[in-house]
């Protein structure tokens, strides 16, 4: 049996072990600057999850990608396709409360899209409620920042949005699809701030302000892409992979739990 959760028939869903971890990627089609496609973060993400499947190819099913995701902020730059959060949260929920009504009982939600991140918190938090199943939600930078700032080459503020982390793993995978001639430093760090960086690898703000987009990014680019290359973009994808694995078989190990009704 493959991982691919599409290529399934009824009856393969039926017998399927339902411990497998079932990935859902949400991501989103936006601006990524001058140098890089619409589908970056789609791309990305459904190339970490579908690396986990190929490592671990009895132990997940990878479903099909969400590719839009909550990004009206960036709507200033053509081509954006933008969902609200209510209609996001209660689509998602509505994907994962189907996959626990067939007998699944172990759901990631793998995030590609930063500003998805509140929203997918909700949307497990929701079916863990709902169903009483394992739902997690991650987004996948998050899980590999000490191996991404190991194989870095830009400064702090380099990897936020179109930067070198993303530019360079596009460029491992599609190269050609980057265009790093045209591609502009943006790198908006402020040394001086306590609260309101940015840089994905670094644990972003401790506060968050979500500004419209154009009015910080002059070319849809946060970060520095100018210094990104396929061979670090491939270290980089390769860190995602294996601890999005790891992540993955923390959640096979974690018990069901019954709930205990106090009234």
């Amino acid at each position: 049996m493959s991982a691919d959760y599409g290529k399934q028939t009824w009856e393969e869903i039926r017998d399927a072990d339902k411990d497998r971890v079932v990935i859902l990627n949400v991501s989103a089609t936006e601006d990524h600057g001058p140098h890089m496609p619409l589908d970056t973060d789609t791309v990305l993400g459904m190339a970490v999850a579908n690396g986990v499947a190929g490592l671990a190819p009895e132990e997940v099913f990878v479903m099909p990608a969400v590719p839009y995701g909550f990004n009206e902020h960036h709507k200033d730059f053509p081509g954006v396709i933008w969902i609200q959060p209510e209609t996001l949260l209660a689509f998602v929920t509505d994907i994962t409360i189907s996959l626990a009504h067939h007998g699944f009982r172990r759901i990631l939600l793998l995030n590609s899209h930063g500003s998805n991140h509140p929203v997918l918190d909700l949307a497990a938090r929701k079916t863990v409620i709902e169903t009483g199943v394992i739902c997690v939600s991650a987004s996948y930078w998050n899980l590999c920042a000490d191996r991404i700032n190991a194989h870095r080459k830009s400064e702090i503020g380099g990897i936020a949005h179109a930067g070198e982390f993303e530019a360079a793993m596009y460029a491992h995978l599609h190269p050609e699809l980057v265009h790093l001639e045209k591609a502009t430093e943006q790198n908006l760090h402020d040394p001086d701030s306590r609260f309101f960086n940015l840089d994905l690898a670094r644990g972003g703000g401790k506060a968050m302000l979500m500004r419209w987009w154009s009015e910080v990014s002059p070319d849809g680019t946060m970060g520095d892409p100018t210094v990104a290359d396929p061979e670090t973009g491939a270290k980089f994808l390769q860190a995602a992979i294996e601890e999005t694995l790891a992540l993955v078989r923390e959640i096979r190990a974690l018990p069901i739990l019954d709930r205990t009704d106090h009234h």
